[in-house]
């Protein structure tokens, strides 16, 4: 079982980043023998789509753009679940995590055929430190983004957060829970 943990936080340290980790340190007890990769998009050189659509060529497997993001697309499609974070910023996602998302636009190819392998789950971790539901468009968004892709989809998130995690014990127990589904054949 391979993981492959994206952060789209530009503070590598900060509750996005704590939680993730919980899910994966979950995960990794649960199946002591899981590889875990970790990405932090904030520190990665990488532009966003240009929209080429070199992508949509049916010998092309992934986006053709030479930076430290199409090595990591391509290592998306290799592993076995995704888990991406993201605070919420002005009402949706990191800068960072969008671009991550945006470049995933490869992952559909020609005639809108998908090229994510059968069987690929992904957990979504959002924080937020306003109270409230700003969160929830995200939610909808990227339910909708991964269900027509095929990925079984979760969600933790924890609102209403200072600078330092502070997290609530339902939302430990959720992304526990999450790390342990993440492992589960299904």
């Amino acid at each position: 079982m391979k993981i492959l943990a994206i952060s789209g936080s530009p503070r590598p340290n900060g509750n996005t980043a704590s939680l993730m980790e919980v899910v994966l340190e979950s995960a990794k007890r649960t199946n002591p023998n899981t590889e875990v990769v970790e990405y932090n998009m904030h520190r990665l050189n990488c532009k966003g789509c240009q929209g080429c659509l070199a992508c949509k060529k049916p010998e092309v497997e992934t986006c053709v753009q030479n930076d430290e993001l199409s090595p990591i697309l391509k290592e998306m499609l290799e592993a076995d679940a995704w888990i991406l974070g993201t605070p919420v910023y002005m009402g949706h996602t990191s800068a960072q995590l969008k671009l991550l998302l945006d470049r995933m636009y490869c992952f559909t190819g020609p005639n809108r055929t998908v090229r994510i392998p059968k069987g690929k789950k992904c957990i979504f971790v959002i924080t937020q430190g306003a109270a409230g539901d700003r969160h929830k468009d995200i939610i909808d968004l990227f339910s909708r983004f991964m269900a027509w892709r095929g990925v079984s989809t979760k969600f933790v998130r924890a609102v209403g957060l200072t600078l330092s995690p502070g997290f609530t014990q339902e939302t430990l127990e959720e992304a526990n829970a999450l790390g342990k589904w993440v492992i589960r054949q299904e």
